[in-house]
């Protein structure tokens, strides 16, 4: 620690990565001690931008960081995260933790072993109208999830699963409390070399249905949740943060039958939330939010998904 601060870094400070460094900055228990990227050009821009130091290799920042946010492509996740790992560093890794299941298996159990702190980027559990959708819920039948995009050419690296559907396969485990029993997907390609689209069921062990459907190649963008519960159905636009509640009237009149209450929830810069949330797990040793066991679950579901679909 450097004046009683925890010294961070980010690594791969494209798009994403340059706004989790502008989230370290923010923070008052961290000195953002530089930024890394393989392209040159890219570190020295932000570090610039910042008023931090420019690393072009990540073994350079070693000595220096107590802990780090990877955020390069997924193929460099695991060899990145286990260098720092394997030197004491805690690690928040973008989703999806690794490209392999058994990477991500060596990375939990890396950290396990070196009691080091290991989250993963699962930024919907920090969305303020999902966290508002999550206190009204009491015994969920139904969970429906939607998420929809333009097509663009970052993240098409992957399928629409290790994408946009790692988000919602998250949230179905977390919002259910239950592991996945079943599963029934068809998907298709459009454009990429892999999925651009997919609609995927569950069966839940505690009986829980989920529905998710993700794509990359729609003419809007939207995201939503639906519970359906046996006294009323819950619906957030998560992308908005806007919330309404459907249950049973007075019946006082015909107009009276059906109960629809509406409300908003304010904007939050999940992002910070995520961040934040990092650096509390690791100065107050406490289990991250969205740990390595939920990223390495999260994995597990896309295979699942991508097999059943091929099948």
């Amino acid at each position: 620690m450097s004046n009683n601060k925890l010294r961070a870094a980010v690594v791969g400070v494209g798009y994403l990565g340059t706004f989790h460094a502008q989230k370290y900055k923010n923070n008052p228990h961290v000195e953002l001690i530089g930024v890394c990227d393989a392209f040159a050009a890219q570190a020295d821009k932000v570090a610039q931008e910042l008023g931090v130091q420019s690393f072009h290799n990540p073994k350079d920042l070693l000595g220096l960081v107590d802990l780090v946010t990877i955020s390069t492509s997924t193929l460099n996740h695991f060899e990145v995260a286990k260098l720092f790992l394997q030197n004491g560093v805690h690690v928040n890794v973008e989703k999806p933790i690794t490209a392999t299941i058994p990477q991500a298996e060596e990375l939990v159990a890396l950290a396990q072993s070196h009691n080091l702190k290991l989250a993963v980027g699962h930024i919907e559990r920090f969305n303020p109208s999902v966290n508002e959708l999550k206190k009204h819920m009491k015994a969920p039948k139904l969970i429906e999830l939607v998420r929809t995009a333009t097509y663009k050419t970052r993240g098409a690296d992957v399928s629409v699963l290790h994408d946009l559907m790692i988000h919602d396969l998250d949230l179905l485990y977390w919002l259910s409390g239950s592991e996945i029993e079943t599963i029934m997907a068809s998907g298709s390609i459009l454009i990429s070399a892999e999925l651009d689209s997919c609609t995927a069921s569950f069966k839940m062990k505690n009986g829980v249905l989920g529905i998710i459907t993700v794509s990359r190649v729609s003419s809007a963008a939207q995201r939503s949740v639906r519970i359906v519960q046996d006294d009323c159905t819950l619906f957030a636009n998560t992308g908005i943060h806007s919330l309404e509640k459907i249950e049973k009237g007075d019946g006082l009149t015909a107009d009276s039958l059906v109960k629809i209450t509406q409300w908003t929830v304010d904007k939050a810069d999940a992002l910070q939330k995520e961040t934040d949330a990092f650096i509390d797990s690791v100065l107050n040793n406490k289990a991250p939010v969205v740990s390595g066991l939920d990223g390495l679950k999260a994995l597990r579901a896309v295979e699942a998904v991508q097999t059943a679909a091929k099948n």
